[in-house]
């Protein structure tokens, strides 16, 4: 099957639209800032819009005029914080730019269940990332 790559802005609204039509969307993750967890061309993260968001979430969100895909760190009343996994910047969005999360993901064509102790560990180990990313990322 022939693949298009499309900017993200460009694809946002049409994801946009479906997930407010309450329809479950996939998408391929683009990047490094989600690692380890997710993988930049080899992650498709299926996402489904929520009226209600926790810690810990990944979300879809439009930050800067950029569309991003991260993790909720900490939860305010109108916005989100917001990083990647494989970053130390944070992102604050309010909760309106806020349009789905990520309800499961595969990579490889390996689906992943539940991972949420992985990521507990993962956010404990925030002073030890850098070290610990450039191992996932030779890997």
């Amino acid at each position: 099957m022939k693949q298009i790559k499309v900017p993200n802005l460009l694809m946002f609204e049409n994801i946009k639209d479906l997930l407010n039509e309450q329809r479950e969307v996939k998408i391929r993750v683009t990047g490094n800032s989600m690692l380890p967890f997710y993988k930049d061309n080899q992650t498709i993260v299926m996402l489904k819009k929520f009226n209600n968001y926790q810690k810990y979430d990944v979300v879809l969100a439009l930050y800067q005029n950029k569309v991003i895909l991260h993790r909720i760190i900490k939860i305010k009343d109108n916005y989100f914080i917001l990083r990647g996994d494989g970053l130390v910047t944070k992102e604050k969005v309010n909760i309106n730019n806020v349009f789905g999360k990520v309800v499961s993901f595969e990579t490889n064509n390996k689906k992943v269940k539940a991972y949420k102790f992985k990521v507990r560990l993962w956010m404990f180990l925030r002073p030890f990332r850098r070290l610990l990313l450039k191992f996932v990322k030779k890997g």
